[in-house]
């Protein structure tokens, strides 16, 4: 093969591996910043607009003796909890037709405040909006065609920077090749230099360490395929029934062939008939799926000769073909959907995930490594394109909502669901009924599943809360009236810790006043079934917190903070 054909057809079989959406570079605008100043005041004496013109209830309620309006009385109730129950903090309320934007009723509404996990209504929606609700992220390996069952040379494990790729999946990659009859890997399994494409993200090892004989050590048992990993117990067992106290110490070696080793030192002491599991964390990401595939290769009885090899995929492809061999697809493993993946981020707020899934969306449409500076220009382009908000008028710095630089204000929010949710008509229709169906439905399932169970809202509301320890949020729909659902945002922030129980009782209260207003003013006085059935997510990809606590730091290296 001549030299010019052989490059033009390498940077073909390269560009083809890879599956590109198309984004627009938001422009570069400066910052905004906001004043935090007199919080207790903006509490005490926080003022709730209503109406179509937002009227101020100080200019219509007063000392009058004629019977208030459902929408001043309302207005009333709302003032009376913030300036009570909430009045320690600053609380911005926003209240609209989700169809029509029309606004019904505001308090603080166009105030930047921090809506902490509400953030990820964004990133979760640039997600779909460059991947598509369908996309699914591939794992595969590439080869050689087999020959009685050998495969003859190197194959690729190429990814695709899958950010909930796990151990297990490999399994179905050795699956397919088993189907091909493939009963031996006849060289190197090579992956490429950026770890989080073709590695697993979150490189766990689970280690289950189980008391001996007291005064003798533990022992430690490995997963299958863990090769990586070397245990050393200095640990011993006691004589009584006590909590575990062992300690963990890792160094990082290589073997004389240069393949990477993680030497684990487990010390300290366990309690008689103790069991204990520990994840050992490694960002050793493509050595973890290399022998990983490896185990998956020999469950299915598929024997490999050689070891972990990096290079370069254009590299990788050139050598093939200069032996007259172009790789094929032996195996794959494809990941959820990406409705599937957002559902899973909004319903049980995963802070790693969200940000690992913008991050990796923005990479693929503009075929660049994953980073947060491109994950956030893709989040200010979609707020650019779809609700029309200013980089100028919004801070976020997470695909998470884990920061408390955030600033964005309940108009805002409100703006990013109707938008997100398609009833601007300005969003894919696909990709709006899958960022709906990812909300928590109240009383039902995700972070609200033990919040309005015992109301008649319960089952009407689709919302994303927010949780830092300065900072409670709850953005979403609510829909009594399916002729008039209304979009809405509530958040408190405060200068010192809120109670959870408290404010969020304080926002539920504030929600029902609202269904009570509809109740007097639809055409229907009875509750319907909402329009967006419950659905099921699937088992999420890390355990969920019982509350959406994200008490954590702010994340300043996500790198480290999304691995928390």
């Amino acid at each position: 093969m001549n030299q010019p054909r052989r490059s033009v057809l390498v940077s073909v079989l390269v560009l083809s591996l890879v599956t590109p959406a198309l984004a627009r570079p938001a422009p570069a605008r400066k910052q905004r910043t906001t004043k935090a100043a007199d919080r207790k005041k903006l509490g005490a004496f926080a003022r709730v607009n209503f109406g179509r013109e937002l009227r101020p209830t100080r200019e219509t309620i007063g000392r009058r003796t004629e019977p208030l309006t459902a929408e001043e009385e309302t207005a009333a109730q709302i003032q009376k909890l913030i300036r009570s129950t909430l009045r320690g903090g600053v609380t911005g309320l926003f209240v609209a037709d989700a169809r029509t934007g029309e606004p019904l009723f505001s308090v603080n509404g166009e105030d930047p405040l921090n809506p902490a996990s509400n953030v990820k209504m964004i990133s979760t929606a640039t997600s779909l909006e460059l991947l598509g609700s369908d996309f699914r992220f591939p794992t595969r390996v590439l080869g050689p065609a087999p020959t009685n069952g050998i495969v003859k040379g190197d194959v690729y494990l190429l990814g695709s920077h899958d950010p909930t790729l796990t151990f297990n999946d490999f399994d179905h990659i050795a699956t397919a090749m088993a189907a091909r009859h493939i009963t031996q890997l006849d060289g190197n399994i090579v992956v490429g230099s950026d770890p989080t494409r073709d590695g697993i993200y979150r490189a766990i090892v689970p280690i289950e360490i189980t008391a001996g004989e007291p005064g003798q050590p533990p022992t430690a048992t490995l997963p299958a395929g863990s090769d990586l990993v070397n245990l050393k117990i200095t640990a011993t067992t006691t004589g009584r029934v006590q909590r575990a106290r062992l300690t963990y110490k890792t160094q990082l070696t290589t073997t004389p062939a240069g393949q990477p080793r993680i030497t684990l030192t487990i010390g300290g002491a366990i309690g008689k008939d103790g069991k204990i599991s520990y994840p050992l964390w490694t960002k050793q990401r493509t050595a973890t799926a290399v022998y990983a595939l490896t185990a998956a290769l020999h469950a299915h009885s598929i024997g490999v000769t050689g070891e972990l090899k990096t290079m370069e995929l254009g590299e990788f492809i050139g050598d093939a073909a200069s032996r007259g061999m172009l790789p094929i697809e032996l195996g794959r493993h494809e990941s959820d959907t990406v409705a599937g993946i957002v559902m899973n981020i909004n319903k049980w707020s995963i802070n790693w995930l969200a940000d690992r899934l913008v991050m990796t969306a923005s990479a693929l449409s503009r075929r660049q490594v994953p980073s947060m500076a491109l994950a956030l220009e893709s989040m200010y382009g979609w707020l650019d394109r779809h609700p029309h908000v200013a980089k100028t008028n919004i801070l976020i710095d997470t695909g998470s909502g884990l920061s408390y630089r955030t600033q964005i204000s309940p108009h805002e929010l409100v703006s990013i669901v109707r938008s997100a949710g398609g009833f601007t008509g300005d969003s894919d229709p696909t990709s709006a009924r899958a960022w709906l169906r990812s909300l928590s439905i109240a009383g039902t399932d995700g972070t609200l599943k033990n919040r309005f169970r015992g109301s008649e809202i319960r089952g009407h509301i689709v919302g994303k809360t927010g949780t830092l320890a300065t900072a409670i949020a709850l953005s979403g729909v609510l829909e009594i009236d399916p002729q008039r659902p209304l979009a809405f945002a509530i958040v408190t922030n405060s200068d010192y810790p809120l109670s959870k129980p408290i404010t969020r009782r304080a926002h539920e209260q504030v929600i029902t006043a609202i269904t009570q207003y509809l109740a007097k003013t639809s055409s229907r006085l009875a509750p319907v079934p909402p329009r967006i059935a419950p659905s099921t997510p699937t088992a999420p990809t890390t355990p969920p917190s019982a509350d959406d606590e994200e008490s954590e730091p702010d994340a300043l290296d996500h790198e480290t903070a999304t691995q928390r």
